[in-house]
């Protein structure tokens, strides 16, 4: 099968790996699409170095159907479409024991230590893998898990009807976000999103208020429709510059989520008198912990506008470029996804 293998830092070649074969509680999978994720391009540059083992296979956002199955796995059938938890945990820490899987210290995670999707097929533990319907576009699918991410953070907000909400950063995980508050019972929904492309793909999925925080005041803006603070500010960006920026906004007894991924070396000044006068939270969310079930349905039953987010479907001899798009050609491109078959 042909395979694109993260061989170190800056190096991606495609290869002709044997098919693997599902071990007795694992599904073979035949890879439809896989979405490229910004952790991916943290593999890439080599700023995940603790948490990869190359040479790998990446690709985490796995859509496809079953090719074959393990000899004690029942429950699922050849031709069957699915997608993948990529999260595999050792189920016995104390991280795992609390239902945290996502914190395990022993993470074998797909596309960073197992082999992921960025290949024409995967194996896969049959409980990290789940059922779609047949008629789910592989462009949708690919969404559930970063989907599951954000319900991951969405759950740790606690929103209150009424309550007021701003995302920071339009990109595939800003859009998802977006579309989840909409249909909470906030009362404000702010969106701040410097490249255009992005603004205007987030204005189509109806937030009360877009802005562009390269020329406009954000804060300014901010403060006109929600003088006490926004309730509730999730960074979607991962720009250092946006978190410190965010958490001056939050109003009193709000919550901001850190869920984009600044870069390792990058730290934020934080008052601790504003967060004892304000009784603010600041939380952090990373990975989907069991959350996948539910996102999977709210793509079958087509809450999620794919087509919105999705802008490029690429073969697997462009990884390496689609990598370099994700970070230069913000202008024109939101979520790309590898097609290896293409």
């Amino acid at each position: 099968m042909q395979a694109a293998v993260f061989v170190e830092d800056h190096r991606i070649e495609v290869r002709d790996l044997p098919k693997p074969a599902p071990g007795p509680e694992e599904v073979l999978v035949k890879v439809a699409a896989c979405g490229v994720c910004g952790t991916d391009v943290h593999i890439y540059h080599g700023h995940l170095q603790h948490e990869v083992q190359p040479p790998v296979v990446p690709g985490h956002e796995i859509a496809g159907a079953i090719e074959s199955v393990g000899s004690e796995v029942t429950h699922f059938r050849k031709g069957q479409n699915v997608c993948v938890d990529p999260v595999v945990s050792c189920g016995c820490c104390r991280y795992c024991r609390m239902a945290r899987p996502n914190l395990c210290p022993n993470l074998a995670t797909i596309g960073y230590v197992r082999n992921g999707g960025f290949a024409q097929f995967t194996a896969a533990p049959a409980a990290n893998v789940y059922p779609l319907a047949g008629d789910t576009p592989a462009t949708a699918a690919i969404l559930v898990e970063t989907l599951a991410c954000v319900l991951n953070g969405y759950d740790k907000l606690s929103l209150q009807p009424g309550q007021t909400a701003m995302v920071l950063g339009a990109g595939t995980v800003g859009l998802l976000w977006t579309q989840l508050l909409r249909r909470s019972p906030v009362s404000l929904l702010i969106v701040s999103e410097p490249v255009a492309f992005r603004r205007d793909r987030a204005a189509r999925l109806g937030p009360d208020l877009v802005v562009d925080p390269a020329n406009e005041d954000l804060p300014q803006k901010v403060l006109n429709v929600a003088p006490e603070g926004i309730d509730c500010i999730i960074d979607a960006s991962g720009d250092p510059a946006a978190v410190a920026q965010g958490i001056d906004l939050v109003g009193k007894s709000g919550t901001f989520v850190v869920f984009g991924i600044c870069p390792p070396e990058a730290a934020v000044a934080i008052n601790p008198h504003q967060i004892y006068q304000k009784e603010m939270r600041i939380v952090g969310s990373k990975m989907p912990p069991y959350s996948l079930q539910r996102a999977s349905q709210m793509v079958q039953a087509g809450m999620i506008d794919h087509e919105n987010i999705v802008t490029d479907l690429m073969p697997l001899s462009e990884l390496p470029a689609a990598l370099d798009l994700f970070e230069s050609a913000r202008d024109r491109h939101v979520k790309m996804a590898i097609d290896p078959w293409a």
